[in-house]
């Protein structure tokens, strides 16, 4: 199960360099996922609930206060034959002080609002097939490099020659720094969003485990 901001951060990964098993993985459960929040948001937008009809009462009595003042404004603008920058001048006060005594009660609503739209939210989330979502997970941990993959690949003849000497220095570098800091992974975009991705869908990404050392010759 997934929210609107991880179908837009899958959206996000598809918009970058993706090797070809993901992407058509990604693809698939996007479509999907955005097929199943298209119809669960109709029906959120159905269930608006209470808070949004009282906000949305308030905000009509609101206006035709609003209108109310203007009208009353006009017709002595009309009785005294003052310029109209003269009767705005005049009604500014007054429309500022309905804007004070509105913003209280606005805000009150929205706080009112909050749990109910989160919880529709919550039921607007897309759930996709298990066995795309299986494969869109399986593909997005193979995408994803660890630091010691890094340090390899840009420590290799061919990597050196295609980017430039300076440049793969550049990244090994880094790549080694920060596993010097005990960190796994690494942290160019699309990996970093990838493990977002993971752990929006509940995966936690495993480290990878520790080569054990060959036993001393006795």
């Amino acid at each position: 199960m997934a929210d609107k901001k991880t179908v837009d951060k899958v959206k996000e990964l598809l918009g970058g360099h993706v090797y070809a098993p993901l992407k058509e993985a990604a693809e698939k459960w996007l479509a999907e996922a955005d097929e199943k929040y298209g119809d669960k948001f109709d029906e959120l937008k159905e269930k608006g609930g209470e808070a949004w009809d009282k906000l949305g009462e308030f905000a009509d009595k609101y206006s035709e206060k609003s209108i109310e003042v203007g009208e009353k404004f006009a017709k002595v603008s009309d009785k005294l034959g003052e310029s109209a920058d003269k009767i705005s001048e005049k009604a500014a006060p007054v429309v500022d002080s309905l804007k004070e005594k509105a913003a209280p009660k606005i805000e009150e609503l929205k706080e009112k609002a909050a749990p109910k739209i989160e919880e529709l939210k919550d039921k607007a989330a897309p759930v996709v097939d298990k066995v795309t979502e299986n494969e869109f997970i399986k593909q997005l941990k193979a995408g994803i490099s660890s630091l010691d993959e890094v340090i390899d690949t840009f420590s290799k003849p061919e990597m050196k020659e295609a980017m430039g000497e300076e440049a793969a220095a550049q990244i090994k570098a880094h790549a080694e720094a920060m596993k010097a800091e005990g960190k796994t992974f690494c942290d160019c975009p699309a990996c970093t969003k990838a493990r977002e991705i993971l752990k929006d869908l509940g995966v936690e990404l495993e480290e990878p485990a520790a080569e054990e050392e060959p036993a001393a010759e006795e």
